[in-house]
């Protein structure tokens, strides 16, 4: 927990990363790993995906694995230690190279389930280069062996992984694939140009979101390898200023890209300076929070957004939640309230 203020600087530094949110069942040994760091107060790891000049991954595996299994090299980020010094750290202490971050490809958020039982822990994942190709780790204790690997050996690997039948390892195959996708798929984030509106008039109808505030929101569009997928807005109400969205295309549901939108718009939010998204919004007034109504799953969101009850909510989102949402206790329909406020003055 102690690295999200963290968070906003490293995505600022490595770009915005596909942020999906996985689950995933582990065994009575693996949950006692989990709680292990749960008492040391480390809900988290930071993994890294080390490319070397010729194209292929370094990998590694732990003595408690199974002939033959490897995976990324990562680790945890110390109390006071920078997200991305922790990154260099692991990464000579797992492999012995001297990496260079070159981007934040991935932020997977994990619910870790045991019984009745559940942690959630994220796992950041950032893109690596390294120009010295001698694998030597330092933390023996931890590293049983290091190997090179081309992608095609990578994605062998998460076979492997999964055939374990281990909850973590499985994990760690889950995560793998979707950061080789990552690789491939450049995520960017930029405000709506006119010629994008089209685009995003297309996703609101598709997803039957705030097509009624296509003309008075201010939009953002997430863009993969130059194609637009995904589009949220802000619209300024008489009470409040609302989240719209965010709408994702089909092919990319499930990814990350709409909390990847969220994390954007969060990070300008709370830090503005030299960032258009306050003058957006002319009357706002000061300490202003950011609202959401989603008709979908939002527990994701819980890291920078609470769920308010109906009646503390701004008159307007009250009006939203009249007739068959009033009294609605299902994952449907919830108000949220951002944790934090703009600082505009």
């Amino acid at each position: 927990m102690h690295l999200l203020p963290q968070l906003s600087s490293i995505r600022t530094r490595f770009g915005y990363p596909y942020h999906p949110w996985m689950n995933q069942e582990f065994d009575k040994k693996g949950w006692a790993l989990v709680q292990k760091s749960v008492h040391e107060n480390r809900y988290h790891d930071v993994t890294m995906l080390i490319e070397g000049v010729d194209g292929r991954f370094a990998l590694m595996s732990k003595h408690s694995y199974p002939p033959g299994v490897f995976r990324s090299p990562s680790g945890g980020v110390n109390p006071g230690e920078d997200i991305a010094a922790g990154a260099l750290r692991e990464a000579r202490e797992e492999t012995g190279l001297k990496i260079e971050l070159k981007k934040f490809i991935a932020n997977i958020t994990l619910d870790i389930t045991f019984e009745e039982d559940v942690v959630t822990w994220n796992s950041y994942i950032f893109h690596a280069t390294t120009q010295n190709m001698r694998l030597k780790p330092t933390d023996l204790k931890e590293v049983k062996a290091t190997t090179w690997a081309t992608p095609v050996q990578v994605h062998q690997m998460v076979e492997k992984l999964r055939e374990t039948g281990n909850g973590g390892l499985i994990y760690r195959a889950n995560l793998t694939e979707l950061s080789m996708w990552a690789l491939d798929k450049k995520l960017t984030i930029r405000p709506v140009r006119k010629l994008d509106l089209v685009f995003v008039g297309q996703f609101l109808r598709k997803s039957k979101i705030g097509i009624e505030d296509f003309e008075k929101a201010h939009w953002w569009i997430a863009e993969i390898n130059s194609v637009p997928v995904a589009t949220l807005g802000l619209v300024a109400r008489p009470d409040c200023v609302e989240v719209i969205g965010p709408a994702v295309d089909l092919p990319y549901q499930g990814q990350g890209v709409g909390q990847a939108l969220i994390d954007y718009i969060c990070d300008q939010w709370k830090n503005p300076k030299d960032k258009p998204i306050l003058d957006a919004i002319k009357h706002l007034r000061p300490n202003e929070p950011l609202w959401l109504v989603t008709n979908t799953p939002g527990y994701y969101l819980n890291v920078d957004f609470e769920i308010v009850n109906h009646k503390q909510a701004p008159k307007t989102l009250k009006n939203k939640m009249t007739g068959t949402h009033a009294n609605d206790s299902s994952m449907r329909h919830k108000i949220y309230r951002s944790s934090f406020t703009s600082v505009k003055k």
